[in-house]
């Protein structure tokens, strides 16, 4: 009885505490578009290079505290690898490598990135095959046939662009974060957060159609000259031409489109990050912190900062491992999140 009681109250608090969050992250969801559209580089800008190594390296910590989500103990070996190789070409491009004329260099530094983006795509394959199937058998089967489609799939430009630029920035911090508040929300019903789904998904449309007022836009030189030598443009252009709004070949930073584009990945980043900070009680990632953990976050975090503030290329380049590592070591979780979703849907569905 004694214990019944307890596990009622315990249910009973847990789930008043996943409500104040999801309360919080509605204001989060405004305060992020907000934000967003007063300053849709500089918030980018910003948040990439305050919030996103504090979120990496304690997600990181957090995922390995949960066994990266998969039994496989080769799983972590694999994605440290191939975060370290996909990291190679960026880290050459930088201005301290200019000079080197070695063939294996330059391969290294531009024809290879080709073929990197199959990293990617063998991750999520890799980490859909080991949460989905439980005979190693199978699973090995699985990313064989992974490896044979993105082998088939590297001469077209469709999948270098969905697979090496969508997947690990819009797809990662917009899609998978969208489903993970979906999944979590499925177990707390919580109306509150059903709301947040909701908002998530009417944001996109809601910037689309929003009506920006002439010359309210000005952004200084060192933004632009930020943005534009880091390949930040990519991003928007490649979104606007895959929703077939331009050609993808032009950016301009005072183009109505762009703007529009570039406020809904400044929103996207900028949540992902809030997000992850606001769930610290629900999914108790802090838990796992001791002093000594504590204390080597701080340190690379303050030296990540102090790196952007010097040279955002040479941070961006230097963190790209941490950034990338932390894409790989949440694919188990983004499966699982979109396996319980298929789940819920399937009993409703037979239930119904």
């Amino acid at each position: 009885m004694n214990r019944s009681l307890y596990e009622s109250g315990f249910f009973i608090f847990t789930h008043m505490r996943a409500m104040h969050v999801d309360t919080l992250n509605t204001f989060l969801i405004l305060l992020s578009l907000i934000l967003a559209y007063m300053l849709p580089f500089e918030l980018f800008l910003l948040a990439y290079a305050i919030l996103g190594p504090l979120h990496y390296l304690t997600e990181i910590q957090w995922i390995q505290g949960k066994k990266y989500f998969v039994k496989s103990k080769s799983w972590k070996y694999l994605i440290i690898v191939f975060a370290f190789t996909f990291s190679i070409p960026i880290v050459l491009s930088l201005s301290y490598f200019d000079g080197i004329e070695n063939e294996w260099f330059q391969f290294l530094k531009y024809d290879a990135r080709t073929y990197l983006n199959g990293l990617l795509f063998l991750a999520l394959v890799t980490a859909l095959s080991l949460v989905v199937f439980k005979k190693e058998k199978v699973q090995l089967i699985a990313i064989a046939v992974g490896i044979v489609i993105a082998i088939l799939l590297n001469q077209f430009m469709e999948y270098h662009v969905v697979v090496g630029i969508f997947l690990p920035t819009i797809i990662h911090v917009f899609l998978f974060t969208l489903l993970f508040m979906l999944y979590g929300n499925l177990k707390t019903h919580s109306k509150t957060g059903y709301l947040n789904v909701v908002l998530m998904l009417l944001i996109p449309f809601f910037i689309l159609n929003l009506s920006l007022p002439d010359a309210f836009y000005e952004f200084s030189n060192e933004t632009k000259e930020i943005f534009t030598e880091n390949s930040f443009f990519v991003l928007p252009t490649q979104l606007s031409r895959m929703l077939g709004f331009s050609d993808g070949s032009q950016f301009f930073f005072y183009d109505q489109l762009m703007i529009k584009i570039q406020i809904f990945v400044s929103f996207a980043y900028t949540y992902h990050y809030l997000n992850w900070f606001s769930k610290t009680t629900v999914i108790g990632w802090h838990k796992q912190l001791t002093t000594k953990r504590s204390l080597i976050i701080l340190a690379v975090w303050i030296a990540s900062m102090l790196l952007y503030a010097y040279d955002y290329k040479l941070g961006l380049a230097l963190l790209l491992f941490l950034s990338v590592l932390h894409v790989f070591m949440e694919f188990p979780l983004n499966v699982i999140s979109i396996k319980g979703i298929g789940q819920f849907v399937y009993s409703k569905f037979r239930s119904g």
